[in-house]
């Protein structure tokens, strides 16, 4: 289960679903790197203007993950992929899924994986102080996606055996490597090729390496302030993962 909801949500498409609200508990040193790299994707007034988004993404071999945001806190993520499609949709604390023919509700770990998940796709007006807790800034710089980056290690708030690391550019500010260290091995997403969509600054370019192997991600579209009709965040009876739940 979990392998299936890392697969679909990190060859998405948004951290729509993280938009979250600062606790302020961090050392200045972290607070200053956080707030650059957020203002660098999207400055609070940019972010504040959006209440809903689409991002389409193709991974692996040609297959396609839609994310749709709507504000205040609901995300729905469909992965074509053959026999392996399915649909994954949180509604704000709490969330379902669609897989293998059959829809179930999320259990507390499934949207905790799917949050970090998110986070590792897109790092989209995410708020990094919600996010992690026990930050550190490494003393000494290091070289990641071909720029000199501040480096902060910390660990989830919401899962505190999860140790991570980032990786934020010391020129462009933005967040070029996100490290995750979990049971069963190192998670890596790598971003490339940042560009200006609607005001919001994405990474066109991702390389995700994990135990299983490595994939590339790329970002083939964005729009915000769309038309998201209501039932495709509801939690349906039947759905099949191509019609859009219908």
């Amino acid at each position: 289960m979990k392998h299936l909801i890392r697969l679909a949500v990190l060859a998405a498409a948004l951290v729509s679903g993280v938009f979250l609200s600062s606790c302020g508990l961090f050392r200045d040193t972290t607070d200053s790197v956080f707030d650059k790299a957020e203002d660098a994707i999207a400055t609070d007034r940019t972010a504040s203007n959006i209440d809903s988004a689409e991002f389409t993404y193709e991974f692996g071999d040609e297959k396609t993950t839609t994310i749709r945001f709507q504000a205040p806190g609901s995300v729905r993520i469909d992965v074509l992929d053959g026999d392996r499609s399915a649909v994954f949709c949180l509604n704000g604390s709490s969330g379902w899924m669609y897989l293998r023919g059959e829809v179930m509700n999320m259990t507390a770990e499934d949207i905790a994986e799917m949050h970090a998940a998110l986070l590792q796709t897109i790092p989209f007006n995410v708020n990094f102080q919600d996010l992690f807790m026990d930050t550190e800034l490494q003393e000494q710089p290091e070289d990641a996606c071909g720029e000199e980056c501040n480096v902060i290690t910390a660990i989830f708030r919401r899962a505190q055996d999860v140790k991570v690391r980032l990786w934020f550019g010391r020129k462009s500010r933005l967040l070029r490597q996100f490290e995750v260290t979990r049971e069963d091995g190192i998670h890596t997403m790598q971003y490339f090729n940042y560009r200006t969509y609607d005001d919001v600054t994405l990474p066109s370019l991702m390389f995700r390496f994990s135990p299983e192997g490595a994939t590339k991600i790329s970002l083939l579209s964005f729009e915000s302030n769309i038309d998201i009709p209501n039932y495709m965040f509801r939690k349906p009876e039947k759905l099949s993962a191509l019609e859009g739940g219908r």
